[in-house]
């Protein structure tokens, strides 16, 4: 392949396709909301667009300042800006992202006075010095890729790949034009740059189509998981609780095995609203969900289903194992119940628990007859749990 022939074909390519990738994270930007990361995005997509045409420029226009100097500056701006643009969909406190967003100025600014005052001695040199910059930028994005929180983990997992490669990529660049600038007399170095610069194109291409699809893929997932869970506790909400609960009971019934359902329902709540306020009876329910999945297993589901009223769906291996864990929810509930304002609240909770029979034809079943006990319980004093139609009964707390 003749690079120098391919390589005006490809450089005009690769604008046009950021151009339009741009132009799509712009059109973006408007229709989410103006959320603030596509449109740095955009801008990287614009400001490297600009430095490839600015360089290319240089075989029509005799004006260095122009197609070299600026055209690096422009090419050194596009991975900061991505880097600004994952920072921005973090989500972290302003306080943090102002902070971070100063620190990528100041950097920003000491590469425009390294690349100045080398430019005019050596246009390779400031080539050498853009790649380190970029170098160092990516391997701050991969960093900061990295701590974003999401269960998505493709599309960030690809970005970090095409980070890393565009990061050795632009070592590897800097160290051949430092070798040639102390050595000197780097064998082929023109065709060496030429290959880096055909795959620069190619990763920055990748990278500006990858940015936007995981943005797209983690966004669906936290949506997702705000439909899926319950806003104060972080637990199953109802609908995502009865469809779990239908399917473990359909899985148990195939198989045989056994299921249990239990409903909790936490005493006197509404007393604890009026003496102590919403705020916390808000963390007396952060504070039992997180006793709920601390004594579950992983694979038992747990959920709120309104007000003050929770639902676990157990797998069983023996029948008795459920009366067991309901005597350990009712225990630690009470033992460590929320402190307000240094004291500890007196907190208890009443159970209502039931295995799967052959007279329960669906979730709903189980679910009806937790609820039956859970009066019971309620009616026979509270701070009990009641299991019908099994003698052994735990012990009143």
């Amino acid at each position: 392949m003749n690079i120098q022939l391919h390589l005006p074909t490809l450089v005009i390519v690769s604008i046009a396709l950021n151009l339009l990738i741009g132009g799509l994270l712009w059109w973006i930007y408007h229709l989410r909301a103006r959320q603030p990361c596509f449109r740095i995005w955009a801008f990287s997509c614009a400001a490297f667009a600009a430095g490839s045409l600015l360089a290319g420029a240089r075989v029509f226009v005799d004006a260095p300042f122009v197609t070299g100097f600026l055209a690096l500056a422009l090419l050194g701006l596009s991975p900061l800006l991505v880097l600004m643009g994952l920072q921005s969909f973090s989500r972290l406190p302003s306080r943090h992202q102002r902070l971070f967003y100063r620190f990528g100025l100041g950097a920003f600014g000491l590469y425009l006075i390294l690349i100045a005052s080398t430019f005019l001695q050596s246009e390779t040199l400031a080539r050498g010095i853009t790649a380190l910059f970029s170098a160092l930028v990516f391997s701050v994005a991969i960093y900061r890729l990295s701590a974003i929180a999401t269960q998505v983990r493709l599309p960030v997992r690809v970005l970090q790949f095409l980070f890393t490669l565009h990061g050795v990529l632009m070592m590897a660049q800097a160290l051949i034009i430092a070798v040639d600038q102390l050595v000197g007399g780097v064998h082929g170095l023109e065709t060496i740059l030429r290959l880096i610069l055909i795959n620069h194109i190619f990763l920055a291409t990748g990278a500006a189509l990858a940015l936007p699809l995981m943005a797209f893929s983690i966004s669906e997932n936290r949506l997702r998981s705000l439909a899926e869970r319950d806003g104060l506790t972080g637990l199953y909400n109802r609908r995502s609780l009865l469809r779990e609960g239908t399917r473990a009971f359909s899985r148990a019934r195939a198989s045989n095995s056994a299921l249990a359902v239990l409903m909790l329902d936490l005493d006197h709540f509404k007393l604890i609203n009026d003496q102590w306020g919403h705020a916390a009876g808000d963390e007396v329910l952060r504070q039992v969900s997180r006793i709920l999945e601390a004594e579950l297993r992983e694979d038992d589901i747990v959920g709120r289903i309104g007000g003050e009223e929770f639902v676990a769906v157990l797998p069983l291996s023996d029948d008795k194992d459920f009366i067991r864990i309901a005597n350990r929810l009712l225990e630690t509930i009470a033992r460590r119940g929320p402190h307000i304002k240094g004291s500890p609240m007196e907190l208890s909770a009443s159970i209502g628990g039931i295995r799967m029979a052959p007279r329960h034809r669906t979730f709903a079943d189980m679910l009806q007859e937790a609820d039956t006990a859970l009066y019971t319980a309620k009616n026979r004093g509270r701070n009990r749990a009641e299991f019908p139609e099994i003698s052994e009964q735990p012990a009143l707390l």
